[in-house]
């Protein structure tokens, strides 16, 4: 009996064996079948050796870093009592832009930021002063010890001592009244300082610099608040100045060592479509930064044309041109496949295709050159993928279907 029920599982293992080889047979059969299917529906075209331009470049992202907009910023805390100037209008520097009507914190900031002005005017009026005994010293210092220079013999101890005593003095007030010029130069950054910190709190905000008023971003009796803790400000203007706007690119440290200074740049930003700027490489960072194990080198690009589409920290896009061909044979890079460091081309004639060997220049992606091998007019063969639909193998995959014994395609 034993024996009789060890045979029956036995002949269910055999089965069971059995069973999924022929799933596994019928699976792998659906995998070529789908695989053919995907082939098959690879569409075909045919596309002319033409003459054109080839471009071959790196492509980096980035951002534009200036479009020559300087801020107008204020740190006062108050209610905007009247804005003197519009959008397009073209101010001088010190030229007044609004006027704020300061609260109480404003009016507590601008007290407290004369107080430090008038501390400092002082101090610069008092090391001027000390300037002039210090100079008075040294000069009395000076005559002294010329006159012991002319009447000392230097023959007894006391004279050579009386010597030393002269220099010595003559040296100190030289070297206080030389500290005293530097402490007077302190005196005047430290009141520079000062002043700038008061204009910051003054009810009348003033153009920094001349050029074009490119925004107003307040009106009047909007509230402005600033931290006077952590001595936040406000923008509320910015002017515009002549000149091109820069934009910065990450280049990889594989593509660094084909950039160089001078080198034409195609821009495009990702607010601004279908317009392609210019520019030139102007500067290249040589150190680097390391971000998740992977190291960036800066390169700045100066656009050639200004433009008011370009704003600070728009997004970009740049190819940095390495090499460009004028006039040379081009086919489609989708007609070239290579095999074993050779290169081929299909080539129709007579509606009949026709491998041919060929030598390929550079290319931009699109293009590729061909030096050899093709005339122009010469009709070539495009594969593509299909452009609509999927196969059951595509349907399959994006689906993570079962597709046999132990995968599944995720």
């Amino acid at each position: 009996m034993h024996r009789l029920i060890g045979f029956f599982k036995k002949r269910k293992i055999i089965l069971i064996a059995v069973l999924l080889i022929v799933v596994a047979a019928f699976a792998g059969k659906k995998i070529f079948s789908t695989s053919d299917t995907t082939q098959t529906t690879q569409q075909k075209s045919e596309a002319e050796v033409t003459r054109g331009t080839v471009t071959s470049g790196i492509s980096a992202s980035g951002k534009v870093e200036t479009a020559n907009f300087l801020p107008i910023t204020t740190s006062v805390n108050g209610i905007v009592k009247q804005v003197f100037v519009k959008e397009g209008d073209t101010v001088t520097k010190g030229q007044k832009i609004m006027e704020i009507t300061l609260n109480a914190d404003g009016e507590e900031s601008l007290a407290q930021a004369y107080g430090s002005y008038l501390s400092a005017k002082n101090s610069l009026a008092s090391a001027k002063t000390g300037l002039l005994s210090d100079e008075s010293a040294m000069i009395n210092a000076q005559e002294a010890f010329d006159n012991e220079k002319e009447s000392n013999s230097y023959q007894s101890h006391d004279e050579r001592v009386s010597y030393k005593l002269a220099e010595n003095a003559y040296q100190v007030a030289k070297n206080n009244y030389d500290q005293q010029q530097s402490s007077i130069t302190q005196a005047q950054v430290s009141l520079n300082k000062a002043w700038l910190a008061y204009q910051a709190q003054s009810p009348i905000i003033t153009a920094p610099d001349s050029g074009t008023v490119a925004n107003i971003l307040v009106v009047e009796g909007m509230d402005i608040t600033n931290s006077l803790s952590e001595r936040t400000s406000t923008s509320v203007a910015s002017i515009k100045k002549p000149g091109t706007p820069i934009v910065s690119l990450n280049i990889t440290e594989l593509d660094i060592n084909n950039v160089k200074v001078g080198q034409k740049v195609l821009i495009n930003l990702n607010s601004v479509e279908r317009k392609t700027f210019t520019g030139t490489v102007a500067g290249i960072d040589k150190i680097g930064a390391i971000s998740g194990g992977v190291t960036n080198y800066t390169v700045i690009v100066r656009f050639d044309d200004s433009s008011d589409l370009v704003l600070p920290n728009m997004g970009a896009d740049g190819q940095i041109v390495v090499e460009e061909k004028e006039n040379v044979l081009m086919v489609p890079t989708s007609a070239v496949t290579s095999e074993r460091q050779n290169t081929y081309v299909t080539v129709l004639e007579n509606g009949t295709e026709k491998r041919v060997e060929v030598k390929i220049g550079i290319s931009d992606g699109r293009n590729t050159e061909i030096i050899s091998g093709l005339n122009e007019g010469d009709k070539v063969v495009v594969s593509s993928l299909p452009t609509t639909g999927f196969t059951e193998a595509q349907q399959q995959n994006q689906r993570g279907e079962f597709r046999g014994p132990g995968m599944f395609i995720r």
